[in-house]
């Protein structure tokens, strides 16, 4: 288990390898998409585990939309840092990779999402990722202290957010 670190604890230089080390794993899933999650004021929580439960429903419903019934069998891959900036209320950036979807595609489905759960525009961002300062966007509120801990619980994957086991290619598979 990881610790959490805060200011108090922080050391700059093990903060910058760390952030340098998220950034560069990152960059190496090769995400297509970068998604932006803000609830609307009526579903924000300072919980991180309530937070989480809501980005599940948008991101279960999402995957169903874009891949139907059976989506689990073969779901598009994400990984969500969770921060919560200047406000106390959790959102989230998400790098989506191995996406079959055009860019355009992804806007309709975003957009039948938020019709289809009677959400706000605001609430879901989708672009195509076409610079690599996205990743130093995300990693801007990681800090950690001198053994290198971190509050690795706001990144989540998507096999870790729907409960998933990630299959081995059959080639790997002994």
């Amino acid at each position: 288990m990881t610790t959490i670190c805060n200011t108090i604890c922080c050391n700059t230089n093990t903060t910058i390898q760390t952030k340098s080390i998220l950034q560069s794993w990152f960059s190496n899933i090769n995400p297509q998409y970068f998604l932006s999650v803000q609830f609307p004021k009526y579903l924000r929580s300072m919980d991180l585990i309530k937070s989480n439960q809501k980005l599940r429903k948008i991101m279960f419903n999402l995957e169903k939309l874009l891949l139907g019934r059976h989506w689990n069998r073969k779901h598009i891959p994400f990984v969500a840092v969770a921060e919560h900036g200047k406000s106390v209320h959790w959102h989230y950036h998400i790098y989506v990779y191995d996406c079959p979807f055009t860019p355009f595609e992804m806007q309709q489905k975003v957009h039948n999402l938020l019709e289809k759960l009677g959400l706000p525009q605001e609430t879901l961002d989708i672009k195509p990722i076409l610079t690599s300062g996205v990743y130093s966007y995300t990693s801007k509120e990681f800090i950690t202290d001198v053994n290198y801990h971190f509050d690795s619980n706001r990144i989540i994957t998507s096999e870790i957010l729907f409960d998933l086991q990630r299959k081995l290619p059959t080639h790997i598979k002994g």
